[in-house]
């Protein structure tokens, strides 16, 4: 009797184990579906019209957009905080801004010997560098040759000005500021005579040629050429050895220069745009009753693209210059607005917007530059 009771209790045992075994590998089993069905969804989820793929392809998207690469090879960050007119500011507020853009994710700043604001510039780096935001080498710094500096034993001068100025061994960019050369009268930035701007005639040809043993040193890893017209840089590209990276302009809406922009295109130089906004903080006397850009972000066109897009102006301008590969550099001081310019890379116009913005072209400068308008590099028609 006790061994038929002991018989009876394993087999029941065993068939206790092989339900549990049975239920454990139905577990199993859909578990593996599952993942399998996840894995699925997954590799179909970028095709998808309208769902998170959709979403999450536009932001990576929007990543690749962050910097764009120059025809030696080298890459330079598509959105840069300017500081020209800065040097009206106090001197922290400079440093300031720069601290605020770098903290913001800015990774391209742009200066010049002429902007008298390089030691500000060079302070806020090192002290980014300090705090361990950043690296040296994660920074695109960017200054130019005034044209003081355009005489042969001048050229390597005007960088070492700018780099003791900065504090640093090398730019990442140096740009000839204008092709019109100015006589070097001391330290005079603008050396004047009878009310007359004293320009020379130093070819900027020779100048360039300057700037590629500059970038042979080493101290200079691109070079590049800022105000150059289409006829001056293809005067460049026949008659020297290095083509020019960056050509750095004016551009926004009411100055959208399309033959600009197809040459460079066409032979691989990048446009970086300068007074993307018209640069409207200027002083009063700067500003023409007729031709300026100065309420380029209070044009209707501007304020409806904007409000579609919940946007700002000033996003929606960069972003303009963003989405057809040119990289801008807006000037600001205020620390709202530096976060603000930050966030273009999150959203796209779409070809309407792009077709009205590029509609409300004008003609209009910021910079005319009239004082030099006979001589004979003067670059704008």
């Amino acid at each position: 009797m006790i061994n038929l009771l002991l018989i009876g209790r394993r087999a029941r045992e065993r068939e206790r184990g092989r339900k549990e075994g049975l239920k454990k590998r139905k577990i199993e089993v859909e578990s593996q579906q599952k993942q399998g069905r996840r894995r699925r969804r997954r590799r179909r989820r970028p095709q998808r019209r309208g769902g998170r793929g959709r979403r999450a392809s536009s932001m990576e998207d929007g990543r690749l957009q962050r910097s764009v690469q120059l025809n030696d090879g080298r890459t330079m960050p598509v959105l840069g905080l300017g500081t020209w007119k800065s040097s009206h500011l106090p001197r922290t507020s400079v440093q300031g801004a720069v601290e605020t853009a770098i903290a913001a994710g800015f990774r391209h700043i742009d200066t010049a010997f002429c902007y008298n604001n390089e030691v500000e510039v060079g302070k806020a780096l090192r002290c980014k560098v300090q705090q361990g935001v950043v690296r040296r080498e994660d920074m695109f710094i960017v200054s130019k040759l005034w044209g003081t500096f355009h005489g042969p034993d001048d050229v390597p001068r005007g960088l070492s000005r700018s780099l003791d100025a900065l504090q640093l061994d090398y730019l990442d960019l140096y740009l000839v500021h204008f092709p019109v050369g100015l006589q070097k009268i001391g330290d005079e930035l603008f050396p004047m005579k009878d009310g007359k701007m004293l320009t020379s005639d130093v070819d900027y040809v020779d100048v360039w040629r300057g700037m590629e043993a500059l970038q042979a040193s080493g101290k200079v890893k691109s070079i590049g050429v800022s105000n150059f017209s289409v006829l001056q840089l293809q005067r460049l590209l026949a008659l020297c050895r290095v083509p020019p990276a960056v050509n750095q302009v004016e551009l926004h809406p009411y100055l959208v220069d399309a033959h600009m922009m197809d040459f460079c295109r066409s032979e691989n130089i990048r446009l970086v745009a300068f007074s993307p906004f018209g640069s409207p903080a200027r002083p009063p006397h700067e500003l023409r009753d007729d031709g300026d850009p100065h309420k380029i972000l209070e044009d209707p066109v501007v304020l409806d693209i904007a409000k579609r897009h919940r946007r700002s102006s000033a996003q929606v301008l960069l972003r303009f210059h963003v989405q057809q590969g040119v990289a801008v550099i807006p000037k600001s001081d205020k620390p709202h607005h530096i976060l603000e310019n930050s966030k273009i890379f999150d959203f796209s116009l779409t070809p309407a917007d792009m077709a009205a913005l590029g509609g409300l072209n004008r003609g209009w400068r910021t910079l005319p530059l009239d004082q030099f308008r006979s001589h004979p590099y003067y670059p704008f028609q």
